[in-house]
């Protein structure tokens, strides 16, 4: 199979999975955010901005790092047990550390409540750190059917659980704890799907890892996770700031966070999360390669652009429809501050998945840094504007949105702008 037919075939792959597991996941989001309303399920998304962002320390960088070595031709068995070596010990500092300081953590995005939530979902951090290393390690091997199934699993098991679980009590707060529970038990079922599926095929091989192994990892694990940091941590930064500024002069501040962040970045992701199947795939196609790389990556920029701009379009004229369709337990009011946010939330389908390619490609051509600085100046813009734009009245939450859109597009252009005088020779 030619790079062009696995570049497709492992995006293709990618892309069926990430969309099953988007519209189950929105099909479980449907009916939480119906159980849980605007502020219970605003309870339940507080924890996801510091819960992402020690899942990127622990493990984002790692998938993408371990591809990266496996495609330049590094033992695979070696680099995935170099790997768990790394970072399960990582995993485990990053679950202790949500669960000890939950209390704190809840009083100081300014909602107590979501304690129980940061106890009972900190377990995941340490199981994602684990699947991570095994997705690398197929995605490495250029078999990206493993990854496209786990997240599928993924999501079935959250979806029955989740709907379970939150069946159990009346009170809103456990509720909410209930929901991210099933989020542990989803993260630890992938483990076990990971190990019994290496078992099936060559079975564990420990083979002992040297330093030089170890450094290598971390060598080409740090500036992806560097990269892959930025947005979480703005995130995590983002959710103190929000809730603190619109309870000032809103009473229902946590009702607006649940609704920007349960509902339209739950909608949001179902493009972005196909288109960043490219990214994904192009980063052991492209590190194979010894003397094409900087040709090689026109195709996946390309091919990222042209969707983005086709699913950004789909995505302004059906967002009234698909807010209608799948929120119908929103109050009228609820529901058109959904869609209007919706309508503006297009434009980041447009340049969060353009942006990803990007990083993708500068990831596997070996410029490893770039993408983390010009994501880190593109953030620090976004968070001054959005501290700025919250305290206007009129635009409330949709500041966040008004940012995250300028955030990608700042990225985007400073990432085009080294490709073509830093890289131009090559090109």
């Amino acid at each position: 199979m030619s790079k062009k037919d696995k570049l497709i075939s492992g995006a293709l792959a990618l892309a069926i999975g990430g969309f099953i597991t988007k519209v189950i996941g929105a099909l479980y989001r449907i009916p939480l955010t119906n159980i849980l309303g605007a502020e219970g399920i605003g309870i339940y998304q507080m924890v996801f901005p510091l819960y992402c962002l020690l899942l990127t320390v622990s493990s984002t960088g790692v998938p993408n790092g371990i591809a990266k070595l496996i495609g330049e031709g590094k033992d695979a068995e070696k680099t995935l047990y170099s790997a768990l070596k790394v970072f399960v010990p990582i995993g485990v500092i990053g679950s202790v550390i949500m669960a000890v300081f939950s209390n704190k953590i809840a009083i100081l995005q300014g909602n107590s409540l979501a304690k129980l939530s940061y106890v009972l979902i900190s377990p995941s951090v340490l199981a994602v750190s684990i699947i991570s290393c095994f997705r690398g390690y197929y995605q490495g091997l250029l078999n990206m059917k493993p990854t496209a199934i786990s997240q599928v699993l993924e999501q079935i098991i959250k979806l029955v659980f989740g709907l379970t679980l939150t069946s159990f009590s009346n009170d809103l707060a456990i509720k909410a704890s209930l929901a991210t529970l099933s989020v542990t038990i989803s993260e630890i079922a992938v483990v076990g799907y990971f190990i019994f599926l290496k078992k099936k095929s060559n079975g564990f091989r420990f083979l002992k890892s040297s330093d030089s192994d170890v450094k290598s990892i971390v060598k080409n694990v740090l500036p992806i996770t560097l990269t892959t940091i930025i947005m979480p941590l703005t995130r995590t930064v983002e959710s103190f700031i929000i809730l603190n500024v619109l309870n000032g002069y809103l009473t229902n501040a946590t009702s607006l966070y649940g609704l920007y962040s349960g509902a339209v970045e739950s909608l949001v992701g179902v493009p972005v999360s196909i288109l960043y199947s490219i990214a994904v795939t192009s980063v052991p196609i492209i590190s194979k390669e010894k003397e094409l790389k900087y040709k090689k990556i026109k195709k996946p920029i390309f091919l990222t652009l042209i969707c983005s701009v086709v699913f950004a379009i789909v995505f302004y004229l059906f967002s009234a429809f698909a807010v209608n369709l799948l929120y119908r337990g929103l109050s009228a009011y609820d529901k058109t501050l959904t869609i209007s946010m919706a309508k503006l939330a297009a434009l980041s389908v447009l340049t969060l998945p353009i942006m990803q390619t990007f990083s993708a490609c500068l990831i596997a051509c070996g410029h490893l840094y770039i993408p983390s600085i010009t994501s880190l100046i593109s953030s620090i813009i976004k968070i001054f504007l959005t501290f700025l734009l919250l305290k206007v009245k009129s635009i409330n939450i949709f500041a966040v949105i008004i940012t995250d859109i300028l955030c990608y597009l700042v990225a985007c252009f400073l990432n085009l702008v080294y490709i073509i005088f830093r890289l131009k020779r090559n090109l």
